[in-house]
């Protein structure tokens, strides 16, 4: 869709003038999802002075640029999706200012927390979703199409069994080259289960192993792709942890999507992203809305 502008730059730069500049016409919904680093929960175990970081990360007040483009762009609907370490962190205060600034806009708001699992995403993966009208509709979070009385979870064998094969030829399917030691490791580890470090020889423990020494279950959904680091769990049954290509399967990225830059960027924007069946299952909903609303 070549006539759609696509803008690249900072939000604080999204000035009136910028946004006069492209839109020209009302706006049906607007989407976001401001960084989360500072609110994630993943790596718990930080130190007090790292934790002062995080809780005062300046990209934990996106969120007000994405209120500031919707006070003045008044679109009809608008969705916004974070982590769920959002409604914790700093004993809740960030949270309670979100709901107050979202309050003060005058659209009718509510928020729910989903599990992408429940919309056919091959993955344990909760995610808050603040979402609105300012039309005069009550409006709802999507309904689940898996799970017990519906389709049954989508596994990691579904996503990801065919790359399994070394002939297999992907995009953004190189495996990383791990060390003997690391090899090792993962072979210790059961199918679904994590590094045993109690039962470890001297020879393989080390002090941290943190949240990536977990090897999937082909039967069930993966658990939680995260960005940064290379930190995709292991294989389900090959002693290696995911390629890009699987994470973005994961996710349900298309397989001609090309995930650019060096691996860690790679993994940053596969695990950064809202997965692609998640997202689906909003647009086809919010659609209904639009769909009454223009047809009334």
């Amino acid at each position: 869709m070549p006539a759609i502008p696509f803008l690249l730059g900072d939000i604080y730069n999204l000035t009136e003038e910028v946004l006069d500049k492209y839109i020209n016409t009302d706006v049906d919904v607007l989407i976001g999802g401001p960084p989360c680093q500072g609110f994630s929960t993943i790596g718990a175990r930080v130190s007090s002075n790292e934790e002062r970081r995080n809780r005062f990360d300046p990209r934990n007040t996106l969120f007000k640029q994405y209120i500031r483009v919707l006070n003045y762009l008044k679109p009809k609907f608008f969705l916004m999706e974070n982590v769920k370490g959002i409604m914790t962190r700093d004993k809740g205060k960030i949270f309670e200012e979100i709901k107050e600034t979202f309050a003060a806009t005058g659209y009718d708001f509510n928020y729910i927390v989903l599990n992408a699992a429940d919309y056919g995403v091959p993955q344990i993966r909760e995610r808050v979703f603040f979402y609105g009208t300012r039309i005069g509709v009550k409006m709802t979070p999507p309904k689940k199409i898996c799970g017990e009385g519906l389709a049954p979870y989508k596994t990691v064998m579904e996503a990801i069994g065919d790359l399994a094969d070394d002939n297999v030829e992907a995009l953004n399917h190189v495996p990383l080259n791990h060390g003997a030691i690391n090899i090792a490791r993962y072979k210790l580890i059961p199918e679904g289960g994590r590094m045993p470090e109690d039962k470890l020889p001297p020879e393989l423990y080390r002090k941290n192993f943190g949240s990536t020494f977990k090897r999937l279950d082909r039967n069930k959904p993966s658990l939680t792709m995260v960005p940064g680091h290379n930190a995709f769990p292991i294989h389900p049954w090959l002693h290696r942890s995911l390629t890009v290509r699987e994470a973005a399967r994961i996710q349900m990225f298309p397989d001609d999507f090309e995930l650019m830059g060096n691996r860690q960027k790679q993994c940053m924007q596969v695990g950064n992203a809202v997965p692609v069946g998640l997202s689906f299952e909003w647009a086809k909903h919010i659609k209904t809305y639009l769909d009454q609303y223009y047809n009334e």
